[in-house]
């Protein structure tokens, strides 16, 4: 009887220990994953930026060489020459069009 109380005694505190372990081993694994998933993002965040930072070193003297196309055309339209009353020629819209097109069909 003294070496199944023993055992039973011997067997609870190892059942608490393996517990305790567990509980330990578990809590360990997850500040380890934790750990993991900060680092890889600090790294992402970096191989970001430096793409960020390629894209920019690449696109500026895109944008300076607009700027310079658009300094050197102050003029937004071609010069037009002046046209006397008789030279102009006169846009039909609407009825006045539809009108024009039947008086050429009738006297034709």
């Amino acid at each position: 009887m003294v070496s199944k109380g023993l055992l039973r005694l011997v067997s609870s505190v190892n059942r608490r220990r393996m517990k305790l372990l567990l509980g330990i081993a578990l809590f360990a694994y997850a500040a380890s994953v934790w750990g993991n998933f900060v680092n890889m993002r600090s790294i992402q965040e970096n191989g970001e930026l430096k793409i960020e930072s390629k894209i920019e070193e690449i696109v500026e003297p895109l944008r300076e060489k607009i700027r310079d196309l658009e300094k050197s055309f102050t003029q937004k339209y071609p010069p037009v020459k002046f046209l006397s009353e008789k030279d102009r020629k006169r846009i039909l819209a609407g009825r006045e069009m539809w009108n024009t097109g039947l008086a050429m069909r009738t006297s034709s």
